[in-house]
């Protein structure tokens, strides 16, 4: 399909801009560390991603969302060009650029990395071969560009062709406009890891928040690359102060949300912290605190993703030690 993209450019009938919301799944060979009952939370994730069809759901004005149980992608399109935001798995790009194009019927030009991980920058390669421009925060191109080693969930990557990087990078924000649509790109500091956009799309009143925000599961907190519970979690203040009622949140996974989903979900981050905080404070080690089991009571809604309860209480015990917020 990648020459279809080009091939068509000069054939296609304008159409009004649409905003499209996509959740593409797909497979990964980055596997290390074992967990739970030998599987690794990348190796759980990817079967999940490979048997999950693409679903196509409708959100009405022209907004649609194809969804798997692997990282969303969204495009906005104008009359003569697509722009996605995530670019799903390598191993699903070709699939992921049929639905794309059935869609759309637009070729597609511009493309935004909500952060480093495999299952949001797989199909890079597909799409940057294909010319399109890719623009993330600056510490992806860093992240893209060496090894990564992600602890906890067995995640191994790195040194993406350069075909697969980031050609247009910002640090703070930046602004980008798509037909109608105006996109602002912000990073609001290291939280899910340190090249983390969030992109605010208006007047659809559409927010794009990459892995801040697992909608019903618990997050990755990529401590490698310099996320913290206390930045996801300062981050989503800032979304929440940014929305309102009407807003459609696109989450890193799962389906697209309200704004009260996102303020559940900051409230589960906020007392699983303080909760560990707490057995820091008594002496408790990270086993001792995992056996404390913190997070039992927002298991059964939180807890049946591909990273389990005692793996986010790693996460969180180790980045609250990391950054000394335990003390405080």
């Amino acid at each position: 399909m990648k020459h279809i993209f080009q091939n068509m450019r000069q054939s296609l009938v304008p159409v009004q801009a649409l905003v499209l919301v996509l959740g593409l799944t797909g497979a990964a060979s980055r596997m290390a560390g074992q967990v739970g009952t030998g599987q690794t939370v990348i190796q759980k994730a990817t079967e999940q991603f490979e048997n999950s069809p693409l679903k196509t759901t409708s959100l009405g004005k022209g907004l649609f969302m194809f969804s798997g149980d692997g990282g969303n992608i969204t495009a906005i399109v104008d009359d003569g060009s697509t722009l996605l935001i995530d670019s799903g798995l390598d191993s699903r790009a070709a699939e992921a650029s049929d639905a794309i194009f059935k869609a759309t019927m637009r070729p597609i030009t511009r493309l935004v990395n909500t952060h480093w991980h495999f299952d949001h920058t797989g199909g890079n390669v597909f799409f940057g071969s294909a010319g399109v421009t890719i623009i993330a925060q600056e510490n992806v191109k860093k992240r893209l560009s060496s090894a990564q080693d992600v602890p906890f969930v067995g995640l191994r990557d790195g040194h993406y062709p350069p075909q697969a990087l980031p050609t247009q990078t910002y640090s703070n924000n930046l602004t980008l406009n798509q037909g109608s649509q105006q996109l602002t790109l912000v990073n609001y500091g290291s939280a899910h890891t340190d090249g983390d956009t969030v992109t605010y799309i208006s007047p659809a009143n559409v927010v794009v928040v990459g892995d801040i925000f697992s909608n019903h599961v618990y997050p990755i907190i990529d401590l490698a690359s310099g996320g913290s519970i206390d930045g996801m979690i300062q981050s989503l203040d800032r979304v929440l102060a940014q929305t309102d009622e009407q807003t459609k949140i696109v989450p890193g996974h799962g389906p697209v949300a309200t704004r009260a989903d996102l303020q559940n979900y900051r409230d589960m981050l906020e007392q699983v912290r303080q909760r560990i905080k707490t057995l820091i404070t008594s002496g408790k080690t990270i086993d001792e605190a995992v056996a404390a089991a913190p997070t039992k009571d927002f298991d059964a809604k939180w807890g049946s993703g591909y990273v389990p309860a005692d793996v986010f209480t790693k996460m969180v015990f180790s980045s609250l030690i990391n950054t000394g917020s335990a003390s405080r």
